[in-house]
């Protein structure tokens, strides 16, 4: 069963929020440095270690066609209203929380490999969109989210041009006197 996410316009305090999951990845990745003594040529898989050990970045599967860009998102067990959506002309950025389940009482948990935490995507477009045209669901543990593109704006009507043949003749030669 389909059930609604609610789409918002990127603000100023979005990109707070961006800002301050981007840091604390950064000071993760910063202290996964110094545990291996600042080895030269690693900044990369230590921002990368940071970002999987503190949040979860769901698989994402971008498609386009002519008419829209569709963006899904694999969210199984995730709730509705534990997800937003948040989207300008350039991108999209889902955050939200997945929480555990508690075990059933007086069973004992012996492995757990689900995911929990914050989740955190953002994705660039490759071309732009209209935010306020978008629309999500979440199905089956997909988070879908279409975004029609743009209509091309009307084309001004131009006269069509003559195609009529003529036979150029070449230049007549002067005659020497």
């Amino acid at each position: 069963m389909a059930k609604t996410v609610s789409i918002q316009l990127k603000t100023p305090s979005v990109q707070a929020m961006i800002d301050q999951v981007r840091e604390q990845i950064a000071l993760r990745a910063h202290q996964i440095a110094t545990e291996r003594g600042y080895e030269a040529g690693h900044p990369l898989d230590d921002w990368l270690a940071a970002e999987r050990q503190l949040v979860w970045k769901p698989a994402l599967r971008l498609e386009e066609n002519k008419d829209a860009l569709i963006a899904k998102f694999r969210l199984p067990e995730v709730q509705p209203q534990n997800v937003q959506v948040y989207i300008d002309p350039q991108s999209i950025l889902i955050l939200g929380e997945a929480t555990s389940e508690e075990p059933v009482e007086g069973a004992q948990v012996h492995g757990d490999e689900f995911r929990y935490g914050q989740i955190y995507r953002e994705v660039g477009l490759p071309a732009p969109i209209d935010p306020a045209q978008a629309k999500v669901r979440l199905s089956d543990g997909v988070l879908t989210v279409s975004l029609p593109k743009p209509k091309p704006e009307v084309e001004r009507k131009q006269p069509k041009a003559s195609a009529r043949r003529r036979k150029v003749k070449p230049p007549k030669a002067k005659k020497e006197e």
